[in-house]
């Protein structure tokens, strides 16, 4: 009955992802995603349950099915936080796939009687095949998890390029996603047993159906495809999601100071110095930064430059990350009016807001990071 039971709670999430509206590259991934987890989890209760022996021509089609995971994870991580168009070079994943179905097809064609009479004979003459393909899945598996956290650490380092305000920016859903595949193919490799794999497969399954119905966050996908360089702070990314998982409290991200080499660069000195003088003259200005939710791409179309461009400036000129640049012109207009008597009416905290801080926490620990004192500490000090 349980196993009967997640098979359709995976079939109602399926449903649902085709039910859901406005659907980004990552959201159709994870739909596909998942009406092949779900047919792998009906495979596996077909095994489990005996009912191959009542249907064995199906015996052997469905042994591909675990090496689609992997890939299907880090691509999912990818353009989930990517702002890039789907590139069909992205399917050579799932060559080993296709390899697979090939390798199988020998035992596949094979009428359902001769399938029966090989399987319960222990595959003979396909044991050293089966084990192979074992060994194949165990290292997709394994190098999937590891490449799909390195994605996620590398676009953890490039949000401070991107975004001002990070209060709302969760990474705890992808670690989770991550996290679970990787305790199932632990049981695939050190404890392979059908009841351990389908109990956690289908755990696993139901997991990412709800959690990814229920992602909301979609950035806006450039028109054109992205040259995306992964050795460039912020190279020509435009907008990155703030990913947020549903019902759960979101985590702020420190950014990472920058560290960008600009070697590749073609920006004029002469260019990089106008560039500067006008981010501080629309900054002093217009005082964008009170915008709490002003991003790179926001503060690149208002100077009408490129956000590579204006990275490297922030970069170069300020030694800051885009994030800490503009939080640093917050602590400073903060400073000021809480040192103006006409504000004396107002507490730090709507002064802060006033400022573009959206959060109590975020206001100070960016206060104490500039200052190295708390905010009434500062102003007891030196006002």
């Amino acid at each position: 009955m349980l196993y009967f039971a997640s098979i359709s709670i995976s079939i109602y999430l399926l449903l649902l992802f085709i039910g859901k509206p406005h659907k980004s590259i990552a959201d159709k991934l994870l739909m596909v995603w998942q009406f092949l987890a779900t047919l792998h989890l009906a495979d596996l209760y077909w095994l489990i349950s005996g009912n191959y022996r009542s249907y064995p021509l199906f015996l052997g089609w469905g042994a591909p099915l675990p090496l689609v995971h992997g890939p299907f994870l880090y691509l999912y991580i990818l353009y989930l936080t990517r702002p890039l168009q789907f590139n069909f070079k992205s399917l050579l994943h799932f060559i080993p796939v296709v390899l697979a179905i090939a390798v199988w097809l020998p035992f596949s064609v094979q009428t359902p009687v001769q399938k029966l009479q090989l399987f319960e004979a222990g595959m003979l003459p396909y044991r050293w095949l089966a084990l192979g393909f074992n060994i194949a899945i165990a290292i997709s598996g394994i190098s999937y998890v590891l490449a799909s956290c390195l994605l996620l650490y590398r676009y953890k380092h490039k949000i401070g390029q991107v975004f001002s305000t990070t209060d709302h920016i969760s990474l705890n859903w992808l670690r989770y996603l991550i996290a679970g595949i990787g305790i199932i193919w632990l049981f695939v490799i050190f404890y392979q047993t059908p009841q351990t794999i389908y109990l956690s497969a289908s755990l696993y399954i139901c997991f990412i159906g709800y959690f990814g119905v229920r992602q909301k966050q979609i950035f806006r996908t450039p028109a054109a495809p992205v040259s995306y360089n992964e050795n460039v702070a912020t190279a020509d990314i435009t907008t990155m999601p703030a990913i947020s998982e549903p019902g759960v409290e979101t985590e702020e991200i420190i950014p990472a100071p920058a560290k960008a080499k600009y070697d590749w660069s073609s920006l004029s000195e002469a260019e990089a110095e106008r560039i500067h003088i006008q981010l501080q003259e629309i900054m002093e200005r217009d005082q964008l930064y009170k915008n709490p939710e002003l991003t790179l791409d926001d503060l690149a179309g208002a100077l009408q430059v490129s956000e590579a461009a204006l990275s490297q400036v922030i970069n170069s000129r300020f030694n800051q990350s885009f994030y800490d640049y503009i939080n640093s012109l917050r602590v400073a207009a903060f400073i000021k009016q809480a040192a103006d008597p006409g504000n004396k009416g107002y507490t730090l905290l709507s002064i802060a807001f006033d400022c573009g801080f959206n959060s109590k926490s975020s206001f100070n620990r960016n206060f104490r990071k500039f200052t190295g004192k708390s905010p009434s500490g500062y102003l007891k000090t030196n006002t």
